[in-house]
């Protein structure tokens, strides 16, 4: 068997996409819960920053979960896609794969991967499932980024999350959008909390036609001449360019930051052995207002997760994560514009000050 086929045939696997915050990792949580007894199920993460944190908040799930970093999904050419997706299906051989892209991804590239040679003979694409929230309908930074308009142009199915923080004319919105979504129109489920039936993971693929994703080939084409890097701050060879915030006294933090399609962030993986103030850390995540800020972190109080979007969410309790699961966090903001990006720099360094005297070590200056 080459090194580029797939070591077993017929696997169901699914697509779930959607743009940043809107719930796709509780979705999956939710669906995994329904999974059969019988049936071995694992789930492919990609996330945007360079460490990852939703494999973490999957942990107490018991499902097999394989973390690719640094958006690296959305160039699905990449090897630590077929890698990962490849060491999936010959360690695990699982009854179904969930694959969940970054919310800044282009999921259209991954379908074409998905149904092209090797994959095509060995894994049974199925259902793409899009999560949405209607309240991103009024606000133009959503409705005019390529990948929210890509994530709606492959759905299948369509999940309209936090249905219980929209206004009437949310959900009016809503129904008048996919009104006007072109034929053949996704199956559109309203719910909260990510909750849908799993069997909705074998609903019908839809045939889009050859006029699919404009606005994601549009979008390719403008940055084809970048080196074909979809407008991220790094090449595809993994030799990242990333900016690696100050390391003096931080011991084995480890802080990464990262900047692609209109927003910039930072990824911070602590040792296992850091213990967080839990007041202070409640203290520094009300003061912000990041498109979001998600994380698996220990205080005295017991293993936390943090799954905030812009000034919604805080600290949960979570059950004790296996030992392989270190302390981490991830905070995503949209790019403000400013010069050079001082602005942003000197945001993400205050937050990194506070962490630090969150855990009690000394701040940088």
């Amino acid at each position: 068997m080459s090194r580029t086929e797939p070591a077993h045939r017929d696997i169901p696997v699914n697509l779930v996409t959607g743009f940043l915050g809107v719930g796709k990792t509780t979705t999956i949580r939710a669906v995994l819960a329904q999974r059969p007894q019988d049936e071995r199920w694992a789930v492919l993460v990609n996330e945007f920053g360079e460490i990852g944190v939703d494999g973490g908040l999957l942990a107490d799930t018991g499902v097999r979960t394989e973390e690719i970093p640094g958006g690296c999904l959305c160039c699905v050419s990449a090897q630590m896609f077929t890698v990962g997706l490849n060491r999936l299906i010959r360690q695990q051989q699982p009854d179904r794969i969930l694959i969940e892209p970054t919310g800044l991804g282009h999921p259209a590239e991954i379908i074409r991967t998905l149904t092209a040679p090797p994959y095509d003979t060995a894994l049974d694409l199925r259902a793409t499932v899009t999560v949405m929230d209607a309240r991103h309908l009024a606000s133009p930074r959503h409705r005019e980024h390529p990948n929210w308009n890509d994530q709606i142009a492959v759905a299948d199915v369509l999940i309209a999350n936090k249905a219980d923080a929209w206004s009437e004319a949310d959900r009016e919105a809503l129904h008048a959008f996919v009104a006007g979504l072109p034929a053949p129109r996704p199956r559109v489920i309203e719910t909260r909390e990510g909750h849908i039936d799993a069997a909705l993971l074998d609903a019908a693929r839809l045939e889009h036609g050859g006029a699919l994703f404009p606005e994601a080939r549009a979008y390719l084409s403008a940055n084809a001449d970048d080196g074909h890097d979809h407008g991220h701050d790094h090449d595809h060879g993994h030799e990242h360019e990333h900016d690696h915030a100050p390391a003096s006294d931080t011991g084995d933090w480890v802080v990464i930051d990262n900047r692609g399609d209109g927003f910039v962030g930072r990824s911070w993986r602590f040792p296992t052995s850091t213990v967080f103030d839990h007041a202070a850390l409640e203290a520094l995540i009300r003061e912000q207002d990041a498109d979001r800020l998600k994380g698996v972190l220990q205080t005295e109080r017991g293993w936390q997760q943090i799954n905030r979007v812009e000034r919604d969410g805080g600290l949960e309790a979570l059950a004790t994560p296996p030992d392989t699961t270190p302390p981490r966090l991830e905070l995503i903001r949209a790019e403000s514009g400013d010069r050079g990006g001082r602005e942003e720099l000197e945001a993400l360094n205050a937050v990194d000050r506070a962490l630090r005297r969150a855990a009690r070590l000394p701040a940088d200056d």
